[in-house]
């Protein structure tokens, strides 16, 4: 009896003006679980209330919008036939994403009153029969997922499958959030692990998971979890300029940031992301996060204790600093420094990295503050008119010449370049410069 009443009780849950579209995308040859309306709406509910309690923490009332059909009281699904059988749509982005968008793109060419008008989707998939992989990620605004049996609150916490956490982060991602990690010395040993670092297994497992401040505030400013509609177009593009200085205080252990901006469109709030570099495989999972309130006149003051990282050593770092947007949208500047033997390198211990090719490729050399000639350049492994890319540290500046000994033309960069178009293929002679 308890279970007949349990599956007939439906869940209340919070639609808004504009909810997250749900796809149940079925391969010709692999049908969706019978259950799987009433299961997952009771799944997602739970996510639901889960992000409305985390953001809570932070002082955000607000609610992932969940689409309902009134006649039912579940979360609205939109089941759509796919094309092809299950083998082709295997996990690979590059196969499977846009040939699945396309073909939610046809079907909603044909029933546009099943979708909610917001650009975020939560495409998922039946499991496999038939062994192979299947799309499990987040992609732009959209974000996909598996569904079977164990897709389920009661199944939470599950030892052997991380997929139900999995759905969490993968949905993180498709509501505009990136990876990020706890502070290790405030937040992880009492909040746990944050849903966008490896939150998926904690999840999963029943342990501490907890959505990080900056987390939050994205998902404040995202359009689903609007109500009412506010009179911002929602991720609607600004003219931005971003202007931060990093200061490192030996006493304090930590940088002081302070700086300016300009936007067209109004400002939310100042993230931060600092991101050791420990090679392609760490993905930003263990990227640290921070957010301030802009400052009056478009100011930015900030503090960073290093005590929050737990890599500071030798390190380089990549500083992403956001302006978040009230529509939603976010502006990002990147910035770069290297911990040596503890102590940021910045201002006169600050160096520039030097890359062959666009975008960072290629070989790339780091030059410490110094004047170096042609012939400097060769003996430290950069070739003469060689240069494309340049990853400008903290506190310091580049100047390139076209010529040996700092004569002819010149380029002065203040922040990194991942293109230097005008100057491409043509430094013959550079200062690095303490500001």
């Amino acid at each position: 009896v308890t279970l007949a009443l349990a599956s007939s009780t439906t869940p209340s849950f919070v639609s808004n003006s504009k909810n997250l579209n749900i796809v149940m995308f079925v391969p010709t040859d692999n049908p969706a679980l019978s259950d799987y309306k009433t299961r997952l709406t009771t799944l997602l509910v739970h996510f639901q209330g889960w992000f409305h309690t985390e953001m809570l923490r932070y002082g955000y009332d607000k609610y992932m919008g969940l689409p309902k059909v009134d006649s039912t009281g579940l979360v609205r699904f939109i089941e759509i036939p796919a094309q092809s059988t299950q083998s082709a749509y295997p996990y690979s982005s590059a196969v499977s994403a846009t040939k699945i968008l396309n073909e939610i793109a046809a079907y909603k060419a044909t029933h546009a009153s099943e979708f909610s008008n917001s650009s975020h989707t939560l495409i998922l998939l039946p499991n496999r029969t038939d062994g192979g992989d299947q799309p499990f990620y987040g992609y732009g605004k959209n974000c996909f997922a598996v569904d079977n049996a164990n897709m389920a609150v009661d199944k939470i916490p599950n030892a052997t499958s991380n997929l139900l956490g999995g759905m969490l982060h993968e949905l993180g991602h498709g509501l505009n959030l990136p990876h990020d990690h706890a502070k290790y010395a405030s937040e992880e040993p009492t909040l746990g692990t944050s849903l966008m670092g490896s939150g998926n297994v904690t999840f999963s497992k029943g342990q501490p998971t907890f959505l990080t401040g900056v987390d939050a505030a994205i998902l404040n400013r995202n359009e689903i979890f609007q109500n009412p509609l506010p009179t911002e177009i929602p991720y609607e593009a600004a003219t931005t300029t971003i202007d931060a200085q990093f200061a490192y205080n030996a006493g304090t252990q930590a940088f002081n940031v302070t700086g300016s901006f300009t936007s067209n469109k109004e400002v939310s709030d100042i993230l931060v992301y600092m991101d050791p570099d420990l090679g392609s495989s760490d993905a930003d999972y263990n990227a640290v996060t921070w957010r301030f309130n802009p400052g009056s006149g478009n100011t930015i003051s900030a503090t960073i204790p290093f005590n929050e990282l737990y890599y500071k050593n030798n390190e380089p770092y990549n500083i992403r600093l956001k302006l978040l947007l009230k529509n939603g949208n976010n502006v990002s500047k990147n910035y770069s420094f290297s911990f040596l033997n503890g102590v940021p390198q910045v201002g006169a211990n600050g160096s520039a990295k030097f890359h062959q090719n666009a975008s960072y490729g290629g070989y790339g050399v780091s030059l410490p503050v110094g004047q170096y000639t042609t012939a400097d350049l060769v003996s430290r492994g950069i070739t003469n008119n060689d240069v494309s890319s340049v990853n400008v540290g903290l506190g310091v500046k580049v100047i390139m010449y076209d010529g040996d000994n700092f004569t002819g033309s010149s380029i002065e960069l203040t922040s990194s370049s991942s293109y230097v178009s005008t100057f491409n293929d043509k430094a013959s002679s550079i200062k690095v410069i303490a500001l």
